[in-house]
């Protein structure tokens, strides 16, 4: 059950948010070397679980 404030009624005192403090710099190079590398990883995880999948599915169906 909701009761409402009585009339006239007030918060005390709004606090005021400061300046946003200032980001520090981001070195781009450094995040596009990354990215590189992640997505590199990435794809020869990919190629190795394809083969290995494959690899699975014809030893499977020689076998059958």
């Amino acid at each position: 059950m909701n009761v409402p404030p009585p009339p006239g009624w007030r918060v005390e005192s709004v606090a005021l948010p400061g300046e946003p403090r200032r980001l520090p710099e981001q070195d781009h190079a450094a995040i596009d070397a990354a990215e590189q590398r992640a997505r590199l990883v990435t794809q020869w995880l990919t190629l190795v679980s394809v083969a290995l999948m494959f690899t699975v599915l014809i030893i499977g169906l020689v076998e059958f």
